[in-house]
């Protein structure tokens, strides 16, 4: 299966208005299939089709497990990772605009309650759940059809997605608590979430654990170990692979020196940069820049 890295906190690659929707499985980065991230506008479906990995979803952890089905909502921080020892899982992310999907048609009562919010879903679905096999199916079927692009493929795929989202919403779907606690729950995060952002778009000067716990209104103290329960990284892991991501852009698209691209990126330490490239990549920039060069290293969608 080939794959693309995924930019975290942007808007997710969709085919089309028409048809909403991508499946892709990401390329790792060390030891994250994923890094911590979110998507505004979509949700997110993941399917293990073979092996295990390591899920934070908003501060809860998560073991998928092969035949899972993971249910990720619009706005929700969630990333994955290796199981240690373990080799590289294989499996389906399948991002859905149901936003865009659901208004494209007549509305009717199902829609409601997933365009304003209302619904929410279990994190993971087993075997043994009630209707699992039905969305087994589904989500197998929109894989073969993607894959395959046979003539028609985007309306058949389409149907496919509104059966799975009235499937879920008829048999897994609840009202959202509105407890204390789970407000105080989602201001830390709306607060991740700045801090998140703000690294993003800062990612070549320099952060200090005071700056940013400010940032998240936080004591340094607390704002580590919420970072770290939220996301599954530490602080310095998360900003390492958003200079690694940017620096490996730089890579690839510009004649920059390799030094020079370093220092963009925020790293003030060749020695660090190349060592921290090499745990995530496997290969020093420079083996990277050939590779990519070469035509070795292409990333791709799903085809």
């Amino acid at each position: 299966m080939s794959s693309f890295a995924a930019p975290a906190n942007v808007p997710a690659y969709l085919i089309s208005n028409y048809l909403p929707f991508n499946l892709f499985q990401a390329q790792p980065y060390g030891n994250a299939l994923f890094s911590s991230h979110w998507h505004d506008q979509v949700m997110e479906i993941i399917f293990v089709v073979k092996g295990r990995m390591q899920l934070f979803i908003e501060g809860y952890s998560y073991v998928g497990e092969e035949g899972d089905i993971i249910l990720i909502e619009e706005g929700q921080i969630h990333g994955a990772y290796l199981m240690e020892k373990e080799e590289v899982p294989e499996y389906y992310a399948v991002l859905i605009n149901k936003s865009i999907l659901l208004t494209a048609e007549s509305m009717h009562i199902v829609h409601e309650p997933l365009l304003n919010g209302k619904l929410s879903f279990p994190r993971c679905l087993r075997a043994e759940d009630d209707n699992y096999n039905d969305l087994k199916e589904l989500i197998l079927n929109i894989a073969a059809e993607y894959k395959s692009k046979k003539s028609g493929y985007e309306l058949v795929i389409k149907s496919y997605l509104y059966r799975l989202i009235v499937t879920l919403t008829r048999v897994y779907g609840y009202e959202v608590s509105n407890s204390k606690a789970e407000g105080v729950n989602r201001r830390r995060i709306e607060e991740l979430r700045d801090v998140m952002l703000y690294v993003e778009e800062h990612y070549g000067e320099q952060f200090t654990l005071n700056g940013i716990s400010k940032l998240a209104r936080m004591s340094p103290y607390h704002f580590c170990r919420t970072f770290k329960k939220i996301t599954g990284q530490t602080f310095v892991e998360y900003v390492n692979l958003c200079r690694i991501r940017k620096g490996e852009e730089m890579i690839m698209n510009s004649s920059l020196p390799i030094t020079q691209i370093a220092h963009r990126v925020g790293f003030n330490n060749i020695n660090y940069f190349n060592r921290v490239f090499r745990k995530y990549r496997l290969c020093s920039p420079s083996e990277f820049r050939k590779q990519a060069e070469q035509g070795l290293y292409a990333p791709t969608g799903l085809n």
